[in-house]
């Protein structure tokens, strides 16, 4: 789905190394020491100790040291590789270990170890821990980690918000930056700018490029990502195509004299930030007012809410997709750019007319598409948040029920799964009155469904697994037995009609009055009750059915 994240690599980190720079004119940095021994890629050996002083080394103070900051390196398959980083001795050495993982918690806790260890000399001490690690098999997210006395950890886990203050990236970003400067980067990277930001801290500089980054999920940003620039790159920053490069403030004189045409620049030391566009302004008004307000009423408490506001924002910007999303009977599902556009009011279609062509985008619904035809599925926070909120394209109740708004019309139904461990949802689509078209997705499901929620296959019947448990009911199992009114319940035959009751005495009986009875008041028919006739005959009324039974009806398994 666009992510630029590894799945599952061989081991938690690829290379540890020990860089040292003298700090003299015309020296470079030089490898110490390394671990594994045996690692051989030449040109990772080489690149890293480039990226391990990000700065001007007569500009570097001794407030500097014991600073962590991460750079990022892209492999073949365009996965991002993070460089974990810890400056010493007075910014003349640099621990970097390199990782697959976003584990940047993790790995700062062991750089703070490993350093320690280095200067006390613990040398068996050091080999050992980074032996550990290296051939630990990667557990799964929530597991605890105890390698050693000083390093234990719980692995984290993806699928969930980052928080405050767990999260560092986050936590130094919004500490850093005020919200009204937050939501103009935030349009910016939605309109894939070319953005730099500066700081004279590195610890806070890349974790305020990271931390805005991850304000795109559950889209990922697909250009040239730099968290911290070295010196032999600083001509990206004159790169004609869209950027998000952080820049240390020692380097800023050298790259402000550059042609820096439509460049958005965010100065994290003065919180100012400068940018030719109103990319702000042409955001949805009322989308740009609910995140505001809700990062205000956040500012001063823990937990995911600044993370939470803004995939609220994303929600409202993207999660009509779905309506997007078109079935043929034999055909794969695909994704309609126009019905996507001109389902939405004035102010939002003008958004989306520019949205459909963003690089980041066009990976998430081909990462979506991919996942959907190849049987699946797929269920996270975004589509989580869509279902429990008021966003076009989504209902409260039954949870993307309806979709793509086209000829009869179709429906997406939701069935279980455990493609996603943690997750029990998975979304099969199926047009409505096309009965081809519903047993083609299911086709595409069946045979995930029988292996790995054990469903048995009966003709004419629902596959249902043995025994189903709280959570892995569906909406309407779950809800409470209702007979509404004009209805009745499937198992119960309908009553009898109540004999009318008699009318009262006259109250001239009760008051055993003298007065002359009052005379009686014309009679006026009933207005008849709205809903008898519905679709149904007065004497009966029609029987209300659940979803599973409306589909089962369709397909001619009930009468």
């Amino acid at each position: 789905m666009g992510s630029r994240i590894k799945e599952s690599p061989g081991s938690p980190f690829e290379v540890y190394m020990e860089v040292v720079h003298s700090g003299t004119a015309g020296s470079g940095p030089e490898v110490r020491r390394s671990f594994p021994d045996t690692y051989t890629d030449q040109e990772t050996l080489q690149t890293i100790p480039k990226f391990c002083f990000p700065f001007n080394m007569d500009s570097m103070t001794v407030g500097q040291v014991g600073q962590n900051f991460t750079f990022v390196l892209t492999d073949i398959e365009s996965k991002q590789r993070f460089g974990f980083c810890r400056l010493s001795s007075g910014a003349h050495s640099c621990h970097c270990i390199l990782s697959y993982l976003p584990w940047f918690e993790v790995f700062y806790k062991l750089l703070n170890i490993l350093a320690d260890y280095t200067t006390k000399g613990q040398d068996s001490q050091w080999r050992e821990l980074l032996e550990s690690l290296h051939t630990l098999n990667i557990p799964d997210p929530g597991v605890p980690v105890h390698l050693s006395v000083h390093l234990f950890f719980t692995v984290p886990d993806p699928r969930e918000l980052p928080s405050i203050p767990e999260n560092r990236n986050l936590t130094e970003y919004f500490v850093a930056v005020d919200v009204n400067n937050m939501l103009h980067l935030y349009a910016s990277m939605l309109y894939e700018r070319r953005i730099l930001i500066s700081c004279s801290k590195l610890s806070t500089l890349t974790a305020c490029v990271h931390g805005a980054a991850a304000m795109l999920y559950p889209m990922y940003w697909q250009h040239v990502y730099i968290p911290v620039l070295p010196q032999h790159l600083i001509d990206y920053c004159c790169a004609p195509m869209p950027y998000l490069i952080g820049v240390h403030s020692s380097l800023m004189e050298k790259v402000r004299g550059m042609a820096l045409d439509d460049v958005v620049l965010l100065n994290v030391d003065t919180n100012t930030l400068e940018t030719p566009f109103d990319d702000l302004q042409s955001l949805p008004n009322d989308v740009v007012s609910s995140l505001k307000n809700r990062l205000r009423k956040v500012s001063s408490t823990t937990g995911d809410g600044v993370a939470r506001a803004f995939l609220k924002a994303q929600a409202a910007l993207f999660g009509s997709y779905r309506n997007a999303l078109h079935i043929e009977p034999e055909e794969p599902i695909t994704f309609s750019e126009e019905t996507f556009i001109t389902h939405r009011s004035s102010t939002m279609r003008q958004f989306l007319q520019n949205a459909i062509q963003l690089q980041f985008f066009k990976q998430f619904i081909d990462g979506r598409l991919e996942l959907l035809n190849s049987g699946e599925g797929f269920s996270d926070q975004f589509e989580e948040e869509i279902n429990m909120g008021e966003y076009a394209g989504s209902d409260k109740t039954y949870q993307w029920l309806f979709t793509v708004k086209k000829g009869s019309g179709a429906i997406l139904n939701t069935v279980k799964t455990k493609a996603n461990p943690a997750m029990k949802t998975v979304y099969k689509f199926a047009k409505d009155h096309a009965k081809m078209g519903i047993k083609e997705v299911k086709s595409r499901l069946k045979q995930k469904e029988l292996t790995e929620n054990g469903f048995s296959e009966d003709p004419g019947s629902t596959h249902l697994p043995s025994t189903q448990s709280k959570d892995s009911l569906t909406w309407d199992q779950r809800r409470p037995i209702t007979v509404h009114f004009g209805q009745t319940e499937q198992s119960r035959s309908p009553r009898p009609p109540r004999p009318q009751r008699p009318p009262p005495p006259h109250p001239s009986k009760l008051q055993r009055s003298t007065l002359p009875a009052r005379p009686p008041r014309p009679l006026v028919p009933k207005r008849p009750r709205s809903n008898i006739g519905i679709e149904g005959s007065p004497e009966q009324p029609k029987q209300y059915r659940s979803l599973k039974e409306a589909e089962l009806v369709e397909e001619g398994c009930l009468p």
